[in-house]
Formats: structure tokens, C-alpha cells, sequence
């Protein structure tokens, strides 16, 4: 028997196979699983991914929690499972072929025999909600012991029918699009306030303030008890006091209803993982979609899904539940995270970053398995999502997500559903990318060291959204700098949870980037200050550092930051440009260097210290020109503070440059590094110069040529939007 984990190699957790560490490439296929009516036929897809050297695969599972549901027992028909045999005919074809089952454990609609016996467990939405379909509450533990029992069920059928030398591992779907976000964050709609969810959420209160007194007291109400119906009002959940911003004093209850709802996603994970885990005697894998939290600011307007008239103006992030990816990275039981890589910019000339907080992910000692749901020229016309036009540029996408990878030591699964019967990649220019891709994966698992090479951190609260506005007038301009600027800076940059920072999970960083991290405590404002002010490094601060803490208070912010701000409370958009070209950080910018964001901020933050050198000024309401972009320099340690979000590439590799970071690249093309490899992906056509941290030999692993020798610079021409990915490790390369 095949026994499959997630350990450390070298510094990165990886997929083991028994004993080898296997460079994690699957082939997602839907050619005869998807359609229950269909006989078997042949899928030359399937064997040409064979050919090109995978022998993992993934299917949806072709049995649903509904179809297997049998609502006279309450339990479940094994005989449901029988469509799984068809892994033998896949295993016919491939007999090394090991298959992660995509495995959906809700009941789901009106015709669910589960949802008419259990309408009491079902998901309770605000009044205005339409157009939806009936789910369980996430806080049911009928639903959660049945869906438990449904996952039982299917690793039972694949034991007792000798199909567990054939299984990977499995994918935990929830919520939405198996991703574990109900409908309603997409819509701001505000919920769950079915009974499961209100006794849920009254056992957590009893647990954090253990008196009603204590209840009473933190959220300003005399009236308050345990035995009420305690989940907020639409109007709780959404209002803000200031503008964007939540007074704790008034919210505690809509912030203590979001933390609870992230804490029952978390311990649901938990527990069907480990469900999966125990029933398959820990031989396979068990995973999960989920922690999208630096990238869950989108709304149904944004995919442009079910209504015409869909929320735009508004981020799901609160309401999601994915705020509890500490949980979820604690939990022994989860032994992979998977997003489909980010939406702000998949095109050609972009990038293709994970949704969540990926170095945490890693230092967690999970693996990272990216859904690589490209939209190729292959697929329909019009299918958006950065769509391919041709080949050339097909795979000059593709080997920039496989730079992204490799550089990051994660795997991935290619999406093959572009058309009904697969082919999303069929073509032998592709197919031989594929095949160099697995190569230089294999090669990478060899290296004696695959750590991080980052000296930048990006710092991401997963709860900030609880004490704000669901509006996401500020979350879309901070969304879009990783994919606009951060990647481009030239430099690698590590995205970590703020509460790994403040709980000593993180290495130490040169520069800090506190994307969004807007609520301290005020020892945790004491703990972070004793992390950064030191050593030499940099932090940069965005619009409202740490204006959140008991109350709302700009005193709060230049506590954490040493700058003084001056709030206005009003609201308007924000824009930069810079002032002062005498200090090092701008001397070398353009003179048409500018940031900023039209979408409305409120209230308005701008500087008044006469300790700090002014960089840049911010325009905002009035026309008032104050300064918005600006740097306190002590001896161990400076401060820099931008009055609004989206801060461009040229502003950032200059901020790193300042701290000691190692640049590799100027051009400001798209880059990922390690120790080992260093990938370009351009948007300009032009000679590219890479300086490297140490002297080596240099290659161009795609076309195999030799670019550099014995060198610590080198120069190679590349045509606009295309990708090369170097290897400058130790000889001999892949």
C-alpha cells in the first residue's frame, strides 16, 4: 500500500510518496465523471498528461452527498460509489495513476431529501437574499455528523473495492463553488441566524466572557443575556461609525459574531479532515480550498455570477468564515491549502499569486496546491479571467505559473473543463512545456536548500474586515498592489499572517509592508514595535495603522508607527505624488511617480510631525495638498507611512533598497526568486539585467541556454510577454 504525506524537505513541505519527495503536478480531468449518463470513453487528454510525465490526477467525485443520502436509514448506500470504478479503466491506462477526489460533503437545494428532513439546520439569510438555494448551517452538528458519515462511507466503498492503491488524497469541498464561502458574502447578505448558528454563537460568548455582566459590558448593552438570539442584525453586521470604521465600544457584537463564524469554519475543516484521515488510516492526504484572505475583496458583481443587478461595492472577506486560517494551519489534520491563483491580474503581462498568506502556509508545514484554472486559447471564446489569444501566449503563462511554483515550493492541478470533453491544453508545444516543467520541479526537490530567499514581508491581518465596513473602498486598491507593484519591485516577498508576526512564527525581514493592519491591541502594539524597531529594518504603514484598538484614536496609529497623523473626518479618494527628490529613496524615481485611489476613503489620514522628512504629498478633499508619504529614520530602525494604498513598484524597490534588501531586477517586470531559480515574466521587450546574491553560473532552464558564467550580474533579451526562468543554483542544473 502507497502511503502518501506532507513533510519537510530541505526546508519546504512536500509531497512524500512512502519515502521520495514527489514534485506535486495533477491533471485535473472531467471526461467521464462529470456526466452520469455517458459511457466510458477514451480521453487522449489524459494519456497525453501521462506522456508528459504526471501520474497524479484528480477528479470530482462522482457521487454527491444528495445522491448516496438515504433518507429513510439517515445513513448512506455504498453502493452509491460504484461510478468510482472507473478509476480502473484510468488505471488501465496509467497503472502508476493516484487520483485526489474532489469530495462535496453539503446537501444542497429544494429537492434534497436531507434539506426537507432537516429545514431546521439549514442556513438562515436576511430577508432581502434571493435567488438562492437551500444549504446547512455551517454551525450544524446534524450536518456535521452526516456529512462525517458520508466521507466514511466513500473511503470505506474505496477499501473494501481495492481502490485505495489509487487514491492521492482528498479535497474537502464546502460552501460555494466547494470553497467554503456561502452565497451570501458574495451578495452582502448578512446571516446565519438559524438555531444551530445562534447556539453556536451562545456557547462561544459563554466561553469568552464566561458572566453576563462581562457580556453586558463589552457590548455596551444592559439588557444583553446568554439565552437571546444573539447574532446581529443586518444592520449590526454592516454599519460603521466612522466612515469605513467600526467603534468596538458600539460593534463588539457584529466583531465577536464574525470571529465565532471563522472559528466554526475553522473547527469544521478540522474535524471532516480529520474525519477523512482517520477512515483512510492516515494514507492519504486530506485538504481544503480555503484562507483566502489576502484576496476574498471581490463580490458576485466581480465574477459576474447569478443576478444582474449583483453586489459590486461591497468585500466578502468578514462574512466568509476564511479568517480562521491560524485554526485551520494549527490543525494536525489538514495536510494541503488550495486556492485558484489570484484573480487581479491573470493576463498575459501579469501574475498569478496565491490567495492566501502562502509563507505561512509553508512555515505551518503545509503544502500549497495551487487550482491552475487558466483560461486558455483553447477554451470557449470570451471566457475572460485573463483568456490566452494562441499558443505562444498559453505558454508563456504557463511557465510563468510554473516559475511561480517552483519558487515558492508548491504544487498545483491544471483545470482541463474549458470544453465538455477536456482539451484545454491539447496541443505538443504545450504538452512538451508540461514535460520540461515536471523536469525542472523534480530537479528543484534536489537542492540542499529550499527556503525562502525573501528579505521582504508582507503583512496580512486575516481579521481586519471585522472592524470595518463590508464596503471595500479600501480593500480593492490594497488588493491590487500585490499584482501592480509588489511583484514587480524586484525583490521576492514573503506573505505572512500578522498573527504568525506577533506569536514569533516568522523569521526575521529587512522590510516590513503592514498591508492592512488596522486593529491592535495595545500589547500587541507592544509586541510588534519590539519585532521592528531594531536591527535596522523598515516598515511601511498604509492609511490607518492600528486606528482600531478599544475605540477609534489617530493616537493609536502614531503609537505603532512613531509618525503623527492628522485625521479629517471626511471622505474622499486619495492620491500621491512625490515632493522631495533629496533623499534616497526618491532621488532616483520619476518625477511622475504617483499612487493613490479614487474610490472613497474615510476619514482621511495625512501627516503633521515635524520629526519626519516629508516624501511625497497626498491630494485630497478641498484640493488640500498635505503630506502623505513620509519617513521617520531612527538609528536601529525607520518608519515609512503612505497616506493611501496601491504603492508602485519603483516606490517599493527603493523603500527596499533603503533597508538593505537585495535587488535582483529593475525593469519592473513580474519576478519570483529563491535560492536557486529567478523568473522574469515582462510586459516591455528589452535587455533585462539580474544581479544575483552570490557568483554563479547562470541558465535558462526553458531553452536551455547558458546566459551567465562565474557571474554575479547578467543580461538576456526577452520580447514583451514572454517568461524566462533562470537557475544560478549550485551545478549541475536541471
Amino acid at each position: 500500500m502507497t502511503v502518501f504525506a506532507v513533510k519537510d524537505h530541505h526546508g519546504t513541505p512536500t509531497l512524500f510518496m512512502d519515502d521520495r519527495p514527489i514534485f506535486t503536478t495533477i491533471y485535473l480531468t472531467v471526461r467521464n465523471f462529470r456526466n452520469p449518463g455517458m459511457d466510458w470513453q477514451p480521453d487522449p487528454h489524459f494519456e497525453q498528461f501521462r506522456d508528459a510525465g504526471f501520474h497524479f490526477y484528480s477528479i470530482e467525485l462522482p457521487t454527491r452527498f444528495d445522491d448516496a443520502y438515504d433518507p429513510a436509514t439517515g445513513g448512506f448506500r455504498l453502493e452509491a460509489f460504484a461510478r468510482l470504478e472507473g478509476l480502473k479503466h484510468y488505471a488501465a491506462v496509467d497503472p502508476q495513476a493516484k487520483f485526489l477526489l474532489r469530495v462535496g460533503v453539503e446537501p444542497r437545494g429544494d429537492e434534497s431529501a436531507w434539506i426537507q428532513q432537516h429545514r431546521d439546520q439549514c442556513e438562515v439569510l436576511e430577508a432581502r437574499a434571493k435567488g438562492i438555494y437551500a444549504t446547512p448551517s455551517y454551525a450544524s452538528k446534524i450536518w456535521l455528523k452526516d456529512a462525517a458519515e458520508f466521507i466514511r462511507t466513500l473511503i470505506r466503498y474505496i477499501y473494501e473495492h481495492d481502490l485505495s492503491d489509487h487514491i492521492l488524497g482528498y479535497l474537502i469541498c464546502g460552501g460555494d463553488s466547494a470553497e467554503w464561502v456561502k452565497i451570501g458574502p458574495m451578495e452582502d447578505w448578512a446571516s446565519d441566524y438559524s438555531e444551530p448558528m445562534q447556539q453556536v454563537f451562545r456557547h462561544w460568548l459563554r466561553a469568552k466572557y464566561g458572566t453576563v455582566q462581562a457580556l453586558r459590558e463589552a457590548w455596551d448593552d444592559p439588557h444583553v443575556d446568554f439565552e437571546q438570539s444573539l447574532v446581529p442584525s443586518p444592520e449590526e453586521q454592516g454599519d460603521a461609525d466612522l466612515f469605513l470604521f467600526k467603534d468596538p465600544r458600539k460593534r463588539r457584537r457584529a466583531i465577536d459574531h464574525f470571529q465565532c463564524l471563522a472559528s466554526v469554519v475553522a473547527s469544521d475543516i478540522d474535524f471532516l479532515c480529520g474525519v477523512a484521515k482517520e477512515a483512510c488510516h492516515r494514507e492519504h492526504l486530506a485538504g481544503v480550498f480555503y484562507g483566502y484572505v489576502q484576496e476574498i475583496v471581490w463580490n458576485n458583481g466581480f465574477f459576474g455570477q447569478r443576478l444582474a443587478d449583483a453586489d459590486v461595492a461591497h468585500a466578502a472577506g468578514a462574512r466568509s468564515g476564511h479568517a480562521g486560517l491560524k485554526q485551520v494551519l494549527q490543525s494536525p489534520n489538514v495536510d494541503f491549502l488550495s486556492s485558484p491563483y489570484s484573480y487581479g491580474f491573470r493576463g498575459v503581462g501579469g501574475e498569478g499569486a496565491f490567495m492566501s498568506p502562502q509563507e505561512s502556509v509553508r512555515r505551518a508545514g503545509k503544502l500549497w496546491v495551487s487550482e491552475e484554472d487558466m483560461r486558455t486559447h483553447l477554451w470557449p471564446p470570451d471566457s475572460f479571467y485573463g483568456q490566452t489569444r494562441n499558443t505562444r501566449e498559453t505558454g508563456e503563462v504557463l511557465k510563468r505559473q510554473m516559475a511561480n511554483l517552483i519558487t515558492h515550493g508548491a504544487g498545483a492541478w491544471w483545470c482541463d473543463w474549458g470544453k465538455p470533453a477536456g482539451g484545454a491544453f491539447a496541443e505538443p508545444e504545450l504538452m512538451q512545456l508540461f514535460q520540461r516543467s515536471l523536469e525542472i520541479g523534480r530537479h528543484h526537490l534536489t537542492l540542499p536548500e529550499r527556503t525562502s530567499a525573501a528579505q521582504v514581508a508582507v503583512v496580512i491581518d486575516a481579521e481586519s474586515a471585522f472592524y470595518r465596513s463590508t464596503l471595500n473602498n479600501f480593500d480593492i486598491p490594497s488588493w491590487r498592489n500585490h499584482a501592480w507593484g509588489i511583484v514587480r519591485m524586484g525583490a521576492p516577498a514573503d506573505v505572512i499572517l500578522l498573527s504568525d508576526l506577533l506569536e514569533g512564527r516568522t523569521r526575521e525581514y529587512k522590510f516590513y509592508f503592514l498591508a492592512n493592519t488596522v486593529h491592535f491591541s495595545a500589547h500587541e502594539r507592544e509586541t510588534l514595535k519590539s519585532v521592528l524597531r531594531r536591527d535596522g529594518k523598515l516598515a511601511l504603514w498604509v492609511y490607518a495603522p492600528g486606528f482600531v484598538d478599544e475605540e477609534l484614536s489617530v493616537d493609536y496609529c502614531h503609537d505603532i508607527t512613531g509618525i503623527k497623523l492628522r485625521m479629517t473626518p471626511r471622505q474622499w479618494g486619495v492620491n500621491i505624488f512625490l515632493s522631495n527628490f533629496e533623499h534616497p529613496v526618491t532621488q532616483h524615481l520619476p518625477t511622475s511617480t504617483f499612487w493613490g485611489t479614487d474610490m472613497r476613503l474615510g476619514p482621511l489620514f495625512t501627516v503633521d510631525d515635524p520629526n519626519v522628512v516629508t516624501l511625497g504629498t497626498a491630494v485630497i478633499n478641498q484640493g488640500r495638498c498635505e503630506p502623505g508619504f513620509v519617513i521617520r529614520q531612527n538609528s536601529e530602525w525607520a518608519s515609512v507611512y503612505s497616506a493611501a494604498p496601491n504603492i508602485p513598484p519603483g516606490v517599493l524597490r527603493e523603500l527596499a533598497r533603503h533597508a538593505g534588501v537585495h535587488i535582483f531586477n529593475e525593469s519592473e517586470d513580474v519576478m519570483y526568486a529563491d535560492r536557486a531559480y529567478v523568473a522574469l515574466h515582462t510586459v516591455r521587450a528589452g535587455e533585462k539585467t539580474i544581479r544575483l546574491p552570490h557568483r554563479a553560473d547562470v541558465w535558462e532552464v526553458y531553452s536551455n541556454r547558458q546566459v551567465g558564467r562565474d557571474c554575479v550580474e547578467f543580461s538576456d533579451h526577452m520580447d514583451a510577454g514572454t517568461t524566462h526562468l533562470y537557475y544560478y543554483g549550485p551545478a549541475p542544473g536541471p
